[in-house]
C-alpha cells in the first residue's frame, strides 16, 4: 500500500444549497431539508400562527397577503412578492417586522429580536417551507398504522441467497438477496491487518499495535479473527469509544451555555460520563440502560452509583433557566434521542406529520415538571475523609455560610419591607386586576413595588373575597364600589363598617375604628387607613413579641401579616424572586463562589445530577401554541398514543418518570431498539439502515433493508438488549468484514452504496484522530474517569479525548472544525467536512508537533541502526506495518531535502521530527478502510 502524503489538502470546500421558495407564482420550489423542516416548524411557524395569521389568514387577508401556506407565501400580497428567498435586506416581510420603512408589522407590538432574527435567517436560507399537503393529526389514522417504524418488531424469514452457506450470517443473507437483485455481490474479504485496524477503531477509537497486527496475520486458526472482536470488547477503551458515541445522543456537556451571572460550569457532570463509560464496559443491558438514565432515583434494587445515570436528562442547556425551554430540551432528548421521534414539534401546535398532538407533547410535558432538582445533589458513595477532603469540606462549609447569612439577612430585611408597604400592595393588587393576563414576575420591581409581591396580594385578595374575612371585608367592599359613584356611596359604607352593624359577618374592631369619621374619599384613602392600622399591630407586636397580642381583633390583623401563606410570609428558600437586583447579584455572586469550588476542587467527592419527584405531581395543561400565558386543557400525564394505543392509563406513580422509562425500554414498543441497532450499524459502516437516526417518523426514508432491520432489533431484544452481542453479530459478518475497493458496476447501479456491496471508507472523528496521534507518539496516558481536562492549550494534556472538557457556549473551534457533534441539543450522527483548517491544524498546531517530535523520540525508534531502520520503525509507530523499498526510497529523498532548509520554516522542527509529521498527516492515518 502506497501512503497518500497529506491527503487532506486535496479536499475540495462543500457548499450546502438550501431549498429556496420562489417568490414567483407557479415555480415549482426546491425540496426542502430535514434541517431546514425542522428549523421551519420550531422557529418560524409558531411566529407565523401567534403574530400574523389573524390579519393575514384564512379568516382575512389584510393587503391580499395570507402566510398560513407556502402557496400564499409565494404569491404574495395586493402589491407583490413579499419575500425574495435569499434576501431579506430585499424582502417586505421582513423589513416590516424589523419596522423599517412605512410598513411595520405588527402594528401594535414590535416581535422579539429573536423572532425577527430567526425569520430573516430563514429567508436568508430561501424561505423553505416544508410541504404541508402530506396527513395532518386529525386524518392520520390510516398513515401512520400503515408505517413502517410503527410495526410490532418480528422476527422476519431469513432469505435464502445461492451460493450462501447455511449457515452463513442472517445478516449476510438479507444484504446479498437485494445485491443480487440488481445484480451485485460483496466485494473480496479486506486483508487482515485492514480487518484488525477497522474493528481495533471501531470498538475503542484507538489503531492497534504493530506487535498486535503481526500475531493476528499469523493466527491462521477459524477463531482468530472471533478472538480478537472478544479481546477489543473487554477492553476498558471500548467503553470510552461507544461511550462517547451516546454522548453525542445526551447532548452532554460540561457547562450549562448563557446562564448570565451564575457558575456556569456543572460541578458534577463528568459522573455521568463516567457512568455511560462503564455502563457500556460492563454491557449493561440497554433496556436498563434506559431506565436508569429517566428514573433511577425511582428503582428499588438501585445501585448507588448508577443515580449517576440521570445526568441524561440534567446536563442539558439551561437557557437563562427558563423552565419551559428546559422541560422542552429534556423532552426533545428522550424522544429524538431514545424513540427517533420528533415530538418537540408539537409544542405549540399538533405535529404536522407524524401522529403527535399536542395533548401529548404536555403529558411528557407534566412528567418532567413534576420532577425536581434537589438542591443538595447525593453522593455517589462515602468520601474518605483525607486532610485534602477535610480541607475541601471546611472551606465548601464556610462559602455555603456565606450564602445563608446573607439569605437570613436579606430574607428579614425583604419581609419587613413587605409588611410595611402591605396597604400599598393591595391598592397595586387591585389596580392590577385584569391587566397583565398571564404575564409571569420575575425578581423585578414594578415602580417601588415587586411584582411578584403584587401578585402574592392578588392570589390572596381573590382568595379571602370568596368568603367573609373579618380583616379584609371592609377593603373588599370598599373595592367593589364603582370609581365613578365611589364618592357617593363611600359614607354609608365607611359607618356601616364603624359601627360593625352585621353582627352574622363582624369586622374587626381594629379595622372599624379606622372609619370612624371622615369617610375615605377614594380607595387609595381606604389603603391610607388600613396602612395606619398595619403600623398599629407592628409597633403592638414589637412591644409584645415572641408572645401573640392578647386582643384577638389586633392579632388578627397580626396573622394576616406574618402568618404562615400570608402574601408577606415568604419562605427563604423562595426569598430570590422577590429581592431587588442589587440584593439578587449579591446572592448570586456568593453562590458562584459555593458552585466554583466544587466545581474546581480535586477534592470535591463526586455528586450524581438526580432529578427527583416533587411532593406534589404537577397537573399540566396544554399552553395554547406554546405560550406559558394562555394554558389551555387539563391533559393526564401518560405515554405517546401513537406507542402505547388507544386504552392507555395515565401515570399514577409520582411523577411518571419510571412509568415513562419503562414505556420506553418495553419489548412491545417498535421504536427503541429499531433505533438502537440503527444507530450501532451507522457506526460501523458509516451509514444507517435508517438516513435518519433520530427521526423514523412518517417524514423519513424508509430503511434500506427493512427486514434485516427488524431482525437485527428482534436478536437484540432476546439477546438481552446486549450490545457488544451486537457488535459480535454485526462485525462477525461477510458484509462487515469485506474489503472496500471500489468496483465499476457497483459505481454504476448503486453509487451511495446503500446496498453495501463494499464497505466504506471512514476517516476518522476528532476524538480517535487525536487518541491516534497520542497513542503513535506513545504519550497517550490511560487513565480513566475523572474531572473533565482542558485539551486545548498548553501544557496539553495527555488524557484520552473523551475526557476533554466541553463549553457548550464557546465551544473551542478545533472541535468544530473537526465537526464534533454540537452539545447544544441531541445530536443524530456528524457530518463530515472536508475544510482547509483541518489540513492547517496538521500542519501547524503545537499539539500535533509536539508528538511529531515524541515520535521521533520514542523509544522504538531511538534505537534505529541507521537511516533505513529508522523510517521502518517510523512506520511500525504511525501505521502498524513495514516500509516498502520505494517508501524507503521517498522518505530518504525527503530527508536529505529537509536537512537543506532551516528549522524555523517548519515551526522548529528538525528533518526527522518534519518526516513524521508528515506520517502523521497523511490519508492512510486519518481514514480507515
Amino acid at each position: 500500500m502506497k501512503t497518500a502524503v497529506c491527503g487532506l489538502f486535496a479536499g475540495g470546500l462543500v457548499l450546502l444549497a438550501c431549498g429556496a421558495a420562489p417568490a414567483q407564482t407557479g415555480t415549482k420550489p426546491a425540496a426542502v431539508t430535514p434541517q431546514q423542516a425542522e428549523f421551519f416548524e420550531a422557529r418560524v411557524r409558531p411566529v407565523l400562527i401567534e403574530h400574523c395569521v389573524s390579519c393575514h389568514g384564512p379568516a382575512k387577508q389584510r393587503g391580499g397577503l395570507r402566510l398560513d401556506a407556502a402557496a400564499f407565501l409565494r404569491k404574495g400580497s395586493d402589491s407583490g412578492p413579499v419575500v425574495v428567498p435569499g434576501h431579506p435586506e430585499k424582502s417586505l416581510l421582513v423589513r416590516a417586522v424589523r419596522h423599517e420603512g412605512d410598513v411595520k408589522m405588527p402594528p401594535k407590538a414590535r416581535l422579539s429580536v429573536k423572532a425577527v432574527t430567526d425569520l430573516s435567517d430563514w429567508v436568508k436560507m430561501g424561505a423553505p417551507w416544508p410541504d404541508t399537503g402530506g396527513p395532518r393529526v386529525a386524518d392520520m389514522a390510516d398513515a401512520w398504522k400503515k408505517h413502517w417504524a410503527f410495526q410490532p418488531v418480528r422476527l422476519p424469514t431469513v432469505p435464502r441467497v445461492k451460493g450462501l452457506a447455511a449457515d452463513a450470517a442472517p445478516i449476510d443473507a438479507f444484504l446479498l438477496a437485494a445485491l443480487e437483485r440488481k445484480g451485485l455481490t460483496f466485494t473480496a474479504p479486506a486483508d487482515r491487518r485492514t480487518l484488525l485496524r477497522r474493528a481495533a477503531f471501531d470498538l475503542t477509537g484507538l489503531p492497534p499495535t504493530a506487535e498486535e497486527i503481526e500475531a493476528f496475520e499469523k493466527d491462521t486458526s477459524p477463531e482468530a479473527y472471533e478472538k480478537g472482536i472478544d479481546r477489543l470488547l473487554a477492553s476498558p477503551a471500548y467503553g470510552e469509544r461507544w461511550g462517547r458515541y451516546w454522548l453525542d445522543v445526551a447532548r452532554y456537556a460540561d457547562t450549562k451555555g448563557y446562564v448570565f451571572t451564575e457558575e456556569r460550569r456543572y460541578p458534577y457532570s463528568y459522573t455521568y460520563r463516567d457512568y455511560v463509560i462503564r455502563a457500556f464496559n460492563e454491557d449493561k443491558p440497554f433496556d436498563r440502560f434506559l431506565i436508569e438514565q429517566l428514573a433511577a432515583d425511582r428503582l428499588q434494587d438501585k445501585d448507588p452509583r448508577a443515580l449517576a445515570a440521570m445526568g441524561f436528562l440534567t446536563l442539558g442547556r439551561r437557557f437563562l433557566n427558563n423552565v419551559h425551554d428546559i422541560i422542552d430540551d429534556r423532552i426533545d432528548t428522550v424522544t429524538r434521542g431514545l424513540l427517533g421521534l420528533t415530538v418537540a414539534c408539537a409544542r405549540c401546535h399538533d405535529h404536522k406529520f407524524d401522529p403527535v398532538p399536542t395533548k401529548d407533547y404536555y403529558s411528557l410535558y407534566g412528567v418532567f415538571a413534576s420532577s425536581i432538582e434537589p438542591k443538595e445533589l447525593p453522593l455517589l458513595g462515602a468520601p474518605e475523609r483525607t486532610p485534602a477532603y477535610v480541607a475541601f469540606e471546611k472551606e465548601l462549609k464556610a462559602r455555603a455560610q456565606k450564602v445563608a447569612d446573607y439569605l437570613q439577612k436579606v430574607h428579614g430585611e425583604t419581609l419587613a419591607r413587605f409588611r410595611a408597604r402591605a396597604a400599598d400592595y393591595m391598592l397595586a393588587a387591585h389596580e392590577a386586576r385584569g391587566k397583565f393576563g398571564g404575564r409571569r414576575g420575575g425578581a423585578g420591581q414594578l415602580g417601588e413595588l415587586s411584582f411578584p409581591m403584587i401578585q402574592r396580594w392578588r392570589t390572596f385578595l381573590d382568595e379571602t373575597r370568596k368568603r367573609h374575612n373579618p380583616v379584609l371585608a371592609p377593603w373588599h367592599a370598599f373595592a367593589a364600589l364603582p370609581p365613578g359613584e365611589f364618592a357617593a356611596k363611600a359614607p354609608a359604607l365607611a359607618a356601616h363598617i364603624a359601627a360593625n352593624a352585621d353582627p352574622a359577618r363582624p369586622v374587626s374592631r381594629a379595622v372599624a375604628q379606622a372609619f370612624t369619621g371622615k369617610p375615605p374619599a377614594s380607595l387609595a384613602e381606604v389603603a391610607q387607613r388600613y396602612a395606619a392600622v398595619f403600623a398599629d399591630v407592628e409597633r403592638r407586636w414589637q412591644e409584645t413579641k415572641p408572645r401573640p397580642l392578647a386582643t384577638p381583633d389586633y392579632e388578627a390583623v397580626r396573622q394576616l401579616l406574618y402568618a404562615p401563606g400570608a402574601p408577606a410570609t415568604v419562605p427563604v428558600e423562595d426569598i430570590r424572586r422577590f429581592v431587588d437586583r442589587a440584593a439578587r447579584d449579591r446572592l448570586t455572586a456568593l453562590q458562584k463562589q459555593v458552585d466554583q469550588w466544587r466545581a474546581t476542587s480535586k477534592a470535591a467527592p463526586p455528586r450524581a445530577m438526580v432529578l427527583q419527584d416533587a411532593a406534589v405531581p404537577v397537573t399540566p395543561r396544554v399552553l395554547l401554541r406554546g405560550n406559558p400565558g394562555y394554558p389551555g386543557p387539563v391533559v393526564p400525564r401518560q405515554f405517546l398514543a401513537v406507542l402505547a394505543g388507544a386504552n392507555r392509563k395515565p401515570f399514577t406513580e409520582g411523577s411518571g418518570r419510571l412509568e415513562l422509562a419503562r414505556a420506553i425500554a418495553s419489548k412491545d414498543n417498535p421504536l427503541t431498539a429499531r433505533v438502537m441497532v440503527n444507530r450501532i450499524w451507522l457506526h460501523h459502516f458509516g451509514k444507517g439502515l435508517v438516513a435518519t437516526p433520530s427521526d423514523f417518523g412518517l417524514r423519513s426514508d424508509p430503511p434500506s433493508h427493512p427486514e434485516l432491520l427488524d431482525y437485527l432489533a428482534w436478536r437484540f431484544m432476546e439477546d438481552g438488549w446486549s450490545v457488544k452481542k451486537m457488535h459480535r453479530l454485526v462485525m462477525l459478518s461477510r458484509a462487515y468484514c469485506q474489503g472496500s475497493q471500489d468496483n465499476a458496476e457497483g459505481q454504476r447501479l448503486d453509487p451511495d452504496n446503500r446496498l453495501l456491496w463494499r464497505m466504506n471508507r471512514q476517516r476518522l472523528d476528532f476524538e480517535a484522530m487525536r487518541d491516534a496521534l497520542l497513542a503513535a507518539s506513545g504519550k497517550l496516558d490511560r487513565t480513566a474517569g475523572g474531572a473533565a481536562v482542558e485539551l486545548t492549550t498548553a501544557p496539553f494534556t495527555a488524557r484520552r479525548t473523551v475526557y476533554g472538557f466541553i463549553d457548550r457556549q464557546n465551544l473551542p473551534g478545533l472541535f468544530r472544525t473537526f465537526d464534533f457533534a454540537s452539545p447544544d441539543t441531541s445530536s443524530a450522527q456528524r457530518y463530515a467536512t472536508t475544510v482547509p483548517q483541518q489540513a492547517l491544524f496538521l500542519m501547524n498546531s503545537p499539539f500535533v508537533l509536539e508528538q511529531a517530535r515524541a515520535l521521533v523520540r520514542h523509544p522504538d525508534v531511538a534505537v534505529a541502526a541507521d537511516r533505513e531502520d529508522r523510517i521502518q520503525r517510523l512506520y511500525r509507530r504511525a501505521y502498524g506495518r513495514a516500509a516498502e523499498r520505494d517508501e524507503v526510497a521517498l522518505g530518504v529523498r525527503f530527508l536529505a531535502a529537509a536537512r537543506s532548509e532551516p528549522p524555523a520554516g517548519a515551526q522548529g522542527l528538525d528533518a526527522w521530527e518534519r518526516y513524521a509529521q508528515v506520517l502523521l498527516l497523511a490519508n492512510e492515518f486519518v481514514f480507515v478502510d
